[in-house]
């Protein structure tokens, strides 16, 4: 069994209901070491202060390939399970998110937060696009042989009107 999916089946046993895990977000080795010596049972990663600390804005603006190297060099520098938030999976086809799953991955992620809100536009993605589009995140994921967690999250409460 490799690591990556030993990682993985952790951050699946760590999902208990009545018991929430709570996960802290890191943006860099450095603070996921610090997350991890403070007794994080996961590091998670947010794309607002991943993003940041490398001199991007949020919204898929960090370039995809930057943003996987970061995740290498977390996980690297860990012995807990790591999640990545995909924000939208960086296109809206549900080829393209197949493919940032699979690069995700492949980075050493055993977990990713994927959103239905339409990155750099308004509202959410349709429901029947949104389905499809967790179905290839989920296609993917299957054909790694990893049991990585999908969190496929809504934003609907941040486009809710007062």
């Amino acid at each position: 069994m490799t690591e990556q999916i030993e990682r993985a089946r952790t951050f699946h046993s760590l999902h208990v209901k009545g018991n929430p895990i709570v996960l802290y977000n890191a943006w860099d080795p450095g603070s996921a070491k610090i997350v991890e010596k403070a007794g994080a049972k996961a590091i998670a990663t947010g794309s607002w202060p991943v993003a940041a600390a490398f001199g991007y804005a949020d919204g898929e603006k960090i370039p995809l390939e930057l943003a996987l190297d970061n995740i290498k060099r977390i996980v690297a520098a860990v012995d807990l399970p790591v999640t990545m938030d995909l924000e939208g999976g960086y296109g809206v086809d549900p080829e393209i998110v197949a493919r940032t799953v699979t690069l995700a991955l492949r980075a050493g992620a055993v977990g990713f937060n994927f959103e239905d809100q339409v990155v750099g536009g308004s509202g959410l993605h349709d429901i029947s696009v949104q389905v499809k589009r967790i179905e290839a995140a989920a296609a993917a994921v299957k054909a790694s042989g990893i049991p990585a967690f999908i969190n496929a999250r809504t934003d609907i409460f941040l486009k809710a009107k007062p």
